[in-house]
């Protein structure tokens, strides 16, 4: 996908005001940012790495888990990633070992899964996404979810604690 110079130029703006606002608070944590809020969902996130905010997009907030989604994710290197590794955990609320993990490769030497493989540090890193669910089971419950990407050096690229509220 294209972007237009304009549009990497508010990002980082828009990145830059929310480092520098972090710069002069005395909350140690990132802001807890509402993606979605509906009837039916709930999902919030926080950054985990306590250097770097991200931005994260759900549209629309869906009503159903089969509802057509696109998810939008987009940051700034601080590092190069010519290896990514992606790590998350899928718990029900409060309870205490994970429903689902799973660690996963997104780059690799000589195998270039995604387009930002290989980007450098600096740089802007969007991730456009598309997402439908093939079930739809009738869920009431919260779940916490974790997402860490870590580079070849073992440095975070990304981390995010997210909660998903199901009413």
């Amino acid at each position: 996908m294209k972007t237009r110079p304009c549009d990497n130029m508010l990002l980082v703006l828009v990145l830059i005001l929310v480092q520098m606002s972090r710069v002069h608070s005395q909350d140690p944590q990132w802001p807890l940012h509402t993606v979605c809020d509906s009837e039916r969902i709930t999902v919030t996130y926080r950054s985990c790495d306590p250097l770097q905010d991200i931005g994260f997009t759900l549209l629309p907030c869906p009503e159903r888990l089969t509802d057509f989604i696109k998810i939008r994710l987009a940051l700034i290197l601080r590092q190069s990633i010519d290896e990514l590794y992606s790590s998350y955990e899928l718990w029900l609320h409060g309870q205490n070992e994970p429903i689902l993990n799973r660690d996963e490769p997104l780059c690799l030497p000589h195998f270039p899964r995604f387009k930002f493989c290989g980007s450098r540090r600096g740089e802007i890193i969007t991730v456009e996404s598309s997402f439908k669910s093939k079930t739809n089971i009738p869920l009431k419950a919260n779940f916490d979810l974790k997402l860490r990407a870590i580079n070849q050096d073992g440095f975070l690229i990304a981390c995010v604690n997210a909660t998903l509220s199901f009413h």
